[in-house]
């Protein structure tokens, strides 16, 4: 059996990143998206929130209804400064960690909130038995956070630096129990190393995840990007996208980071809540993919592509 979860936590004075947080109202409805779709997509597998609080109506009996656990997990590891930016995303380890101490499933999947699943997750547990998957994000060694990941793992083992990090994504980690087990004690040494010398990361969870998938495959335990199940797609005003890889050899998971948290994934959370039921792919795709963030341009072109293609 295989878990799919996401983890959420609250605490006082905690932040969800570099701004003001949005309010636990707004990641509820991802959550109930974002696990439902993919309980929906996969009914042989498990799905669970992992969270430190309890969940507040009517969102604990949507996931419910669903079939979808609530876990309790307290947010006593992987802990730092509450102002710390992305103090709270380091609760995504605290709860892989809890969930491979405490459960029994053979393969785990952590995904964001953000997220929706469009189809079976079959070939991410082949991988899993064989590697680590992690989001590879498109990112140059030059490009700001990527350098700044790099750098905070110059700060803690500083021999053999300046080295140059492969900027993976926390918005999904997936692995057999084995790997899994390995993977976070890579992490754990990352998170003790960070304690005993005082550096600190403006990047939250995923400093802590790129030092341990580099020094994992240093030691000969693999890594792979998921990009051919996962993708980030920004939705706003400077980005576009002319992309056909959520309905041409489509990724398993659509990742609709930023604003999307209270538009796009809140039409689909009332959509739900008033069908009782996930909408097929293609409403999902004229909401969230291009279309969501076309100018008059590109939404000429991309009624001309669908015509052609037929979609």
């Amino acid at each position: 059996m295989n878990l799919i979860f996401t983890a959420f936590a609250t605490l006082e004075g905690y932040r969800e990143g570099s701004n003001a947080n949005l309010g636990s109202e707004v990641f509820y409805r991802c959550i109930v998206v974002s696990l439902v779709s993919a309980k929906q997509k996969n009914q042989n597998c498990d799905a669970a929130l992992v969270t430190n609080t309890a969940v507040p109506e009517p969102y604990a009996a949507q996931l419910s209804q669903a079939g979808i656990r609530v876990i309790a997990c307290p947010f006593d590891n992987y802990r730092f400064e509450a102002d710390l930016d992305w103090s709270l995303a380091y609760y995504k380890l605290c709860a892989m960690q809890y969930l491979l101490e405490t459960e029994h499933y053979e393969n785990y999947l952590m995904l964001d909130s953000d997220t929706f699943t469009q189809r079976g997750y079959q070939d991410i547990w082949r991988e899993a038995a064989e590697a680590v998957l992690l989001y590879q994000v498109p990112h140059a060694a030059s490009q700001p956070m990527t350098a700044r990941i790099s750098h905070t793992y110059d700060e803690l083992w500083p021999e053999g630096a300046p080295h140059v990090l492969t900027h993976f994504g926390g918005e999904f980690v997936a692995g057999s129990t084995p790997r899994l087990r390995d993977f976070m004690a890579e992490c754990r040494n990352v998170f003790d190393r960070m304690q005993q010398t005082g550096v600190r990361s403006q990047d939250g969870d995923e400093a802590i995840l790129d030092a341990a998938a580099y020094r994992s495959q240093l030691a000969g335990k693999p890594v792979r990007a998921a990009n051919a199940y996962v993708f980030r797609y920004w939705l706003g005003g400077h980005f576009y996208y002319v992309s056909t890889n959520y309905c041409c050899d489509p990724v398993c998971v659509l990742h609709l980071p930023g604003k999307a948290k209270m538009r796009q994934l809140t039409v689909l959370y009332h959509k739900y809540t008033r069908s009782g039921r996930m909408p097929e792919n293609q409403t999902v795709w004229r909401l969230c993919c291009l279309p969501a963030a076309r100018p008059p341009l590109l939404r000429s072109l991309w009624v001309r592509l669908r015509a052609k293609i037929g979609i």
